[in-house]
């Protein structure tokens, strides 16, 4: 009877995550998808040409002010490099704060989703404006800390942070502007979040040495963290990105046979519905971190660690808070 029982308590284990899975995929898909948002601001510039002088520079608008009299703004808008730097600074001041680094990933996906919001004012100018995007991305990451961390910052740390550029009036102001543009949408699925749901229903088939474990969790951690500063995966969803990400983990470990990594691969795939190739999107994440010299060091130990089990820190962890760029928001203006 007991057997019976425990089989029982498994079958519902499963559905229960599987379900979990189902609804995260549903959110992703709608409510927290994010997009390209620099191809809606070279569509939005391109809409503006008709309002820029025939004879001036490119990066010049003419606007009216309040008495109809024409002046030339230069504009300076944000590109893939702005965000790359802003995600680098998030992960600094998560680490010297010591919270969590997925929190990045979640203000990201705030500001990701901010900026690409084609109705709104506040996001266009994020998206024409250097400076606002910075705002911007410090007040998504100032939003994320306080509803995901136990311990909220205060606008004046963020202004502080941002070495003056920014008053905290500032600061609460584009937190307004930021959640009335979201809806108050503000807890998106991470990659993380869908690794721990994928990990817990593979794990009556994972490798049981404790060590193998982690380590296999850590790369499939650091690997998340790569896609989150990477623009190029933007539209790519978080379900994905921890798909490839756990079974580039689970193949580099070298302790799990073919056939068994076929079989989880089949499992989570139809748990999520993937359809498509996602091989690129694989190797990408699978080449940026076995170029890591203590990625390379785990991999050896955890093969080990089957016959021999060995206790350790998190190392990707302690690699991934070193390699943090010093970033000051005051880069990306230059």
């Amino acid at each position: 009877m007991t057997l019976l029982n425990n089989k029982n308590n498994m079958m519902q284990d499963k559905d229960e995550i599987l379900n979990t899975i189902a609804a995260m995929c549903q959110q992703e898909a709608k409510g927290y998808k994010t997009c390209d948002f620099l191809y809606q601001q070279q569509q939005q510039q391109q809409d503006e040409c008709a309002t820029t002088t025939a004879s001036g520079p490119l990066n010049t608008m003419m606007v009216e002010d309040d008495n109809n009299n024409n002046s030339e703004v230069a504009c300076d808008p944000i590109d893939v490099d702005c965000r790359t730097k802003m995600a680098a600074w998030c992960y600094q001041v998560v680490d010297f704060c010591k919270f969590h680094r997925e929190t990045v990933a979640i203000a990201m996906n705030l500001l990701d989703r901010f900026v690409a919001c084609s109705q709104s004012a506040d996001a266009k100018a994020a998206r024409s404006d250097r400076k606002v995007y910075q705002l911007a991305a410090m007040t998504a990451l100032y939003t994320a800390v306080k509803i995901h961390e136990p311990e909220a910052m205060d606008p004046k740390l963020v202004s502080t942070l941002s070495r003056g550029t920014y008053t905290p009036a500032q600061v609460e102001a584009m937190e307004r502007q930021l959640l009335t543009a979201l809806t108050w949408r503000v807890n998106p699925p991470t990659a993380m979040a869908f690794v721990r749901q994928y990990m817990q229903l593979l794990a009556p088939i994972l490798p049981r040495d404790e060590f193998v474990q982690t380590t296999i969790y850590d790369l499939t951690k650091f690997q998340t963290e790569l896609a989150v500063s990477e623009y190029d995966f933007l539209e790519v969803h978080p379900s994905v990105v921890a798909f490839c990400s756990l079974l580039n983990s689970l193949e580099s470990v070298g302790v799990i046979d073919a056939t068994s990594l076929e079989a989880m691969a089949h499992v989570l795939s139809q748990a999520i519905g993937l359809q498509g190739d996602v091989s690129e999107i694989q190797m990408w994440l699978y080449q940026a971190v076995v170029q890591e010299p203590t990625a390379q060091t785990m991999f050896a130990t955890a093969a080990a660690s089957a016959a021999s089990p060995v206790q350790t820190t998190s190392q990707l962890e302690k690699m991934a808070r070193q390699q943090s760029s010093e970033f000051s928001p005051r880069s990306i203006a230059a």
